[in-house]
């Protein structure tokens, strides 16, 4: 006896199959007309949280750290045929891309580009590192700093030749500003007073922090730029 009902089409992963006409087949996860894709709606919008934010955090974005701890073979995937690489800190609760890099040297084409930070942003960035080590060695969960505090930090950490206090001074608001728009620094319900995000310990590692700053005391008797290798911390985007 024969079973004369028609075999499933698709693989066991559920990815698509062409028919008899070559077309491809849905799914289940067609979302809009002429829609190949393989990935559920969910997943898809990780996949372009991840691509569009500089990092991924537990805390705030609960939902999208489930998904994309629960698909994180498939996510990094996707993200592998872009050359990309998905880095999953659980210690700290981030997640964030970083270009991936041939085996054999050279480069690959890529969607990120390197941020370069300002000598204020990489003086702030060193300082919001230290606050942050101490203050979670000593048992707090969370480290808040002011935003006027920062930028006198920032204006203080000045070349000798410095003569422009005052461009020195919008100089390090500017960077405050930076920072918070990185999500590096996020904001509270107070005004001016800031969170200092975990992903600082994942963008300045013991080794980096000491590199940094031993770099910034050279420099504090010389020319107000930072080199450009202690500029590029870690941070990486994607291009418009």
């Amino acid at each position: 006896m024969t079973d004369d009902t028609a075999a499933p089409r698709g693989d066991t992963a559920g990815n698509p199959q062409r028919d008899d006409d070559g077309l491809w087949e849905d799914n289940g996860t067609s979302l809009f007309e002429g829609d190949c894709g393989q990935l559920a709606q969910e997943v898809r919008r990780a996949l372009v949280a991840i691509l569009k934010r500089r990092y991924i955090s537990a805390e705030r974005e609960p939902d999208v750290w489930r998904v994309m701890t629960e698909n994180r073979t498939l996510l990094e995937s996707r993200l592998n045929d872009m050359f990309l690489q998905l880095v999953v800190d659980r210690d700290y609760g981030v997640a964030y891309k970083r270009q991936a890099i041939p085996d054999g040297g050279g480069a690959y084409p890529t969607l990120l580009h390197n941020l370069a930070y300002t000598r204020e942003q990489t003086v702030l960035m060193v300082h919001l590192r230290g606050l942050f080590r101490s203050a979670t060695s000593a048992g707090e969960e969370a480290v808040f700093v002011d935003g006027r505090e920062l930028a006198d930090e920032a204006a203080n950490y000045l070349p000798a030749s410095t003569t422009n206090h005052v461009e020195a001074q919008r100089a390090a608001e500017r960077a405050v500003d930076a920072l918070a728009k990185s999500d590096i620094l996020l904001e509270t319900a107070e005004r001016g007073r800031y969170r200092i995000s975990p992903i600082i310990e994942v963008l300045l590692p013991v080794g980096r922090l000491v590199e940094l700053a031993e770099s910034l005391a050279r420099q504090n008797a010389g020319p107000s730029e930072v080199p450009a290798t202690a500029g590029r911390v870690a941070d990486e985007e994607v291009t418009a």
